[in-house]
């Protein structure tokens, strides 16, 4: 079965409105023990910055690993507009909900359903943290 993060950046992979990528060797630490996973960017950063400028945030040993980005509805900042943005991209690639598994690394449980059990809310004053790494991995190993 395929995994699949689907990643935010402001206040997951850095502080929200506090450096850029403070948080990438973390991040990049945690993937280097999930090397089959596929990284889908569902940050607002996908608006302006193209899929090849968006790999160039992370090492180039990890870039292949980003294998989209999530479609931009104009319900993405309502209420659980982004997790309808990741149901859409999920319909329209070949990983079905069927055929893989998904976490969605944000900091804004609003962009989510209530109930939603496929997020991983982080502090956007901390962003991705020990915690939120061995969190990432007991999903991935499937605990």
């Amino acid at each position: 079965m395929r995994k699949i993060i689907f990643l935010d950046f402001d206040g997951v992979m850095h502080p929200d409105g506090i450096g850029t990528f403070s948080q990438r060797s973390l991040f990049e630490e945690c993937l280097a023990k999930m090397p089959d996973v596929g990284i889908v960017v569902s940050s607002s950063w996908r608006e302006t910055e193209s899929l090849d400028e968006l790999r160039t945030h992370f090492s180039a040993k990890f870039r292949d690993q980003i294998i989209g980005t999530t479609p931009s509805l104009d319900s993405g900042y309502d209420a659980g507009g982004r997790q309808r943005e990741i149901e859409a991209f999920l319909r329209s690639s070949q990983w079905p909900t069927a055929n893989c598994a998904w976490i969605a690394l944000d900091d804004t449980a609003l962009f989510f359903d209530e109930d939603c059990p496929n997020l991983m809310l982080t502090d956007a004053s901390k962003g991705f943290t020990s915690q939120t790494a061995h969190d990432l991995l007991a999903w991935y190993r499937g605990g």
